[in-house]
């Protein structure tokens, strides 16, 4: 095979490419990622202090979900009228049995 001198051209190109590379990009660690990680305390922390995640913003959020578009009696009445809506289909699936709507008795096989 012979190497023409486009071929080298090309290989020399993209090994000082790949060399370049190597000098940008770290070759261990380095994940920091694009938040700046936290300063260590230096006095004790507060009681309640693991209860909000402060990921570096203007306004660090609670780590519990503060959902307060439902009250607890809005939420206790969907859930129960979801279950009664499953228990309805049940019984109603119940009522109507296959099974006995058959005009004829099922044939069994037996089997040796």
């Amino acid at each position: 095979m012979a190497t023409s001198p486009s071929m080298k051209l090309i290989a020399s190109s993209l090994g000082r490419r790949l060399a370049r590379t190597r000098l940008v990009q770290p070759t261990r660690g380095g994940g920091g990622g694009p938040v700046a990680s936290s300063k260590t305390p230096t006095e004790p922390l507060a009681e309640g202090d693991e209860l909000t995640w402060d990921d570096g913003t203007a306004y660090p959020e609670p780590c519990l979900d503060d959902f307060s578009l439902l009250g607890k009696n809005q939420a206790a009445g969907m859930l129960l009228m979801g279950l009664g809506g499953f228990a309805a289909l049940g019984f109603a699936l119940q009522a109507r049995d296959k099974a006995s709507m058959k005009p004829y008795v099922q044939r069994k096989v037996m089997e040796d």
